[in-house]
């Protein structure tokens, strides 16, 4: 009781003056030259009026509307709520808002995530802090321009509506865009030579890892569980004959094993672990269980899984492992001939790495 439920997709407000007044405004600063406005489209609302608005004074000025991907509200204007999600805030909808009037946007563009915000970085990198939606009109505008085959008198202008304050763990962190793909090739290549950099050349050498502490593949699956739980290991390498490495076992995935009953402490280690195969190319993970959403399943019975063992050594630069490191957690280092695991490294071991070479940045 008592409640108001504010809906700006009715279309009821009276916002014509709010938005004339913009208009002026906006056709103030350009001198009254305006050949094209093209932003974001959300709820309808903005599009709508300033449209309205600024073709009352320029009947020839064409309005852009930007929606990502996937997004239904442009010329098709279908109601599609099983469309597929998309990452850029702010703009576009899976139906036609109602607020939106017919003939308010002459043209559509739709932007990809990576486009959106491979050109928010662009802009933050020009010192306009812009948020994703910014970069997805800033990047359809500069499409329609090529389209249009404007000249150079003609001017475009772009609303950038949001700001990159509100995405500190998304669009402004590294890991985030490596992430979900959304870097140009440009700007990895751009990451990829600042993280050489950081790292100065250095190699896993340098991260002064303790020796491997490592389980035979005949001991007991007791043993290798208090042995993890004791060093607060959450994996242990696994090693066969002459102690050569031949694989790994998770805690968490010997804890499902005892408790599920597929295995008990005194069964060896051998039938359960996780074994390396095939030719070695770079570091071996130990995601792979973890992610497969039952390691007990993985492993159980006589059946060893097996994956791709990726080679990871002492002379291997700290550049290359910190890109491993962006889709696994852990990495055993081993000789080159891959006989023995002479180390574990971890994300941490990285950051413990660059404090001590004061080059952590917060």
């Amino acid at each position: 009781p008592g409640a108001v439920y504010v809906d700006e997709e009715l279309g009821d407000w009276d916002l014509g003056q709010c938005y004339s007044e913009l208009a002026s405004e906006m056709l103030e600063q350009t001198d009254g030259q305006m050949d094209a406005l093209v932003l974001g489209v959300d709820t309808g609302n903005a599009a709508t009026h300033l449209s309205r608005a600024l073709k009352a004074r320029h009947p020839s000025l064409k309005v852009v509307g930007v929606e990502p991907s996937n997004s239904a509200i442009g010329e098709q204007s279908i109601a599609n709520p099983l469309a597929r999600r998309w990452l850029c805030e702010d703009i576009g909808r899976a139906y036609a808002p109602r607020a939106l009037s017919a003939g308010s946007i002459d043209m559509w563009i739709q932007v990809s995530d990576n486009v959106a915000y491979s050109m928010a970085r662009r802009l933050i990198q020009g010192g306009i802090f812009a948020g994703p939606s910014a970069g997805a009109s800033v990047a359809a505008a500069h499409m329609y321009a090529m389209s249009a085959s404007l000249q150079r008198e003609q001017r475009v202008v772009v609303i950038i509506g949001d700001t990159a304050r509100n995405y500190g763990d998304t669009l402004l962190s590294d890991d985030w865009m490596l992430a979900h793909d959304l870097l140009d090739s440009r700007m990895l290549d751009e990451l990829q030579r600042k993280q050489h950099d950081q790292y100065r050349a250095a190699s896993i050498e340098d991260l002064q890892l303790p020796a491997a502490v490592t389980v035979a593949e005949s001991d007991s699956m007791g043993v290798a569980i208090s042995l993890m739980a004791e060093n607060d290991f959450s994996q242990v390498p696994v090693t066969g004959s002459g102690r050569r490495l031949i694989g790994y076992l998770t805690l968490s995935a010997a804890q499902t094993l005892i408790d599920n009953g597929t295995a008990t402490r005194s069964m060896p280690v051998r039938q359960f672990m996780l074994r390396f195969a095939g030719q070695a190319t770079r570091a071996p993970s130990t995601d792979s269980l973890q992610r497969g959403g039952g390691a007990a399943a993985a492993m159980a019975g006589n059946t060893s899984a097996r994956r791709q063992y990726w080679l990871i050594t002492p002379e291997t630069p700290l550049s290359e492992l910190a890109r491993f490191f962006e889709t696994h957690s852990v990495a055993f280092v081993t000789d080159a001939s891959r006989k023995f695991c002479l180390g574990i490294a971890t994300k941490q071991d990285l950051i413990t790495f660059l404090a001590r070479r004061h080059t952590l940045k917060y």
